[in-house]
């Protein structure tokens, strides 16, 4: 017997106040069945006459006529009810709280064959905005460590706020099911900087999925050969992207003229 209480204290608040609730209400049930069999010539019967009676709707379609079921009936909306109107309230918390975790990023991903995007900045926001214009999809996973808030909520974007160095980002964001991962330079920190913290993300990534396609954004060529070794399948060079692109511009200033 004791076993079974530690149990049903280890259980979610929400459900043991359920289990008191439809112990009250199944109670209250039998006794009014047993006590005035004619009111309530069934068991189902006198549970929905407790369950209107708690929740103080009173139909009146079932109405107790002995002082014993009427004082089961008092017994009800006082104690009844108040456990009902806690259960909701505690419900509705639950809610909001839950709702409050998936914002703030606190929530792990539960879904498979995700896009895994790490790092907030405009590339990375145009990236998640062409994967959903282009794949139509909303199974993406934003991690970034700087925000306090998911910048797309609307979206119905996964965001998990946490460094992408550390073990339990990448098991928050079920790196073992994910479909590609793509990383971007952090653009708060110095260029080799910003490329070892890539090459930590990298190692941490590969360590816990072998298989995942992992694509890296990498700011200075020092560090490719090094972002290799650690595991990306891709690496995207932004900086020779720049140059490319500055080059070609001034070249065409130059032949128009």
């Amino acid at each position: 017997m004791r076993g079974v209480y530690y149990i049903y204290l280890r259980l979610p608040m929400l459900i043991r106040l359920g289990i008191i609730l439809l112990l009250i209400l199944f109670t209250s049930a039998v006794l009014a069945h047993f006590l005035e069999k004619k009111t309530f010539p069934t068991i189902f019967e006198a549970f929905y006459w407790a369950v209107i009676t708690a929740g103080t709707v009173g139909y009146g379609d079932y109405a107790p006529l002995t002082f014993g079921v009427r004082l089961i009936a008092i017994f009800l909306v006082f104690l009844g009810g108040s456990f009902l109107a806690f259960l909701t309230i505690h419900f509705a918390s639950a809610v909001v709280k839950n709702e409050n975790r998936f914002i703030e990023g606190k929530n792990m991903y539960k879904d498979q064959g995700h896009f895994i995007i790490v790092g907030w900045n405009e590339r990375a926001r145009n990236t998640i905005r062409v994967l959903i214009e282009r794949s139509e999809t909303d199974k993406i996973v934003l991690i970034d460590d700087s925000l306090k808030a998911n910048p797309l909520y609307q979206e119905g974007i996964h965001f998990i706020q946490a460094k992408a160095t550390e073990d339990q980002t990448w098991m928050k964001a079920h790196i073992q099911k994910a479909k590609i991962v793509l990383i971007t330079a952090d653009s708060n920190l110095k260029e080799s900087d910003a490329d070892m913290n890539t090459i930590l993300s990298i190692l941490t990534a590969r360590g816990l999925n072998e298989e995942v396609l992992i694509h890296a954004e990498i700011l200075t060529s020092e560090q490719s050969t090094n972002a290799k070794r650690a595991g990306a399948d891709f690496l995207i060079q932004t900086s020779n992207l720049a140059a490319n692109e500055m080059v070609n511009g001034l070249y065409n200033e130059i032949t128009q003229k």
